[in-house]
């Protein structure tokens, strides 16, 4: 196994924020808020709306993008993800999507697919 560093930046209520992790490979894993280590439904837990984002980082290759889950663990949005040693950063994208408690942001990442 090997590990994959995955990031996101994501506009919210019109502010910043970047989630990461270094994820295992292989395995579902959440990204935590770059600044206070916690989800993205403990970064928002009273809710919020992310307005843009922009494609995401994986280090190596991930399977599905990254995914938003809701309280229920249903996707509600699936953002894209590049490896910016071989392509550049996009522009942001509107998303117009609700984030709230218990909401996560997940990716699972292969090595073996890079």
């Amino acid at each position: 196994m090997s590990n994959s560093n995955i990031s996101i930046e994501l506009q919210v209520n019109g502010m910043p924020y970047i989630f990461n992790v270094d994820a295992t490979d292989g395995s579902e894993t959440e990204l935590t808020n770059l600044v206070s280590q916690r989800g993205v439904g403990d970064t928002f837990s009273s809710g919020g709306v992310i307005q843009f984002a922009r494609t995401g980082y994986c280090e190596n290759y991930s399977i599905s993008g990254i995914r938003l889950l809701n309280e229920q663990g249903n996707v509600t949005y699936q953002f894209p993800v590049l490896n910016l040693e071989s392509q550049n950063t996009n522009a942001p994208f509107a998303v117009n999507c609700p984030v709230g408690l218990n909401y996560k942001l997940v990716a699972t990442t292969s090595a073996s697919l890079a």
